[in-house]
């Protein structure tokens, strides 16, 4: 953990604004989402826009999707990546996607979503132009 405090502060401080922001396959989970979020979010003054912010294969989960959500604010990243996580539900995701309509592109392939949250996904569509929600369990079971 120590080490994502450095990255949060070092993220933080930069008064450099940064396009991209690639966090794959760090498996940081979920508690390491909760300190990144604490410095990526903590100026509201200072929000950034980013043009891909990829937080595939990092073992996170649904406790992470308020946290993302706030995030998607923050950023407005205009692709998301979250590819190979354990995410079930996008409904906070897509709330926030909705919200400030700025992601082009979202990659949640290889999660555990099902069809029960098929509305989160559907209410993203507004504002996508590309989604890739491959190897879920969207069927019947």
């Amino acid at each position: 953990p120590h080490q994502l405090v450095s990255l949060g502060f070092f993220l933080s401080m930069s008064h450099r604004k940064w396009k991209e922001l690639n966090l794959l396959q760090c498996h940081i989970g979920d508690d390491g989402m909760n300190i990144l979020h604490q410095f990526l979010c903590r100026d509201e003054a200072n929000k950034q826009e980013v043009t891909k912010l990829d937080l595939s294969s990092n073992d996170l989960t649904e406790a992470s999707s308020d946290i993302i959500g706030d995030i998607i604010c923050h950023l407005r990243p205009h692709t998301l990546l979250l590819g190979n996580n354990k995410i079930t539900n996008l409904k906070n995701i897509s709330t926030a996607v909705t919200a400030a309509c700025k992601v082009k592109s979202l990659h949640a392939n290889c999660n555990n979503i099902t069809s029960q949250y098929a509305a989160a996904i559907s209410d993203m569509m507004t504002c996508l132009e590309e989604l890739n929600i491959g190897y879920n369990q969207l069927g019947d079971h």
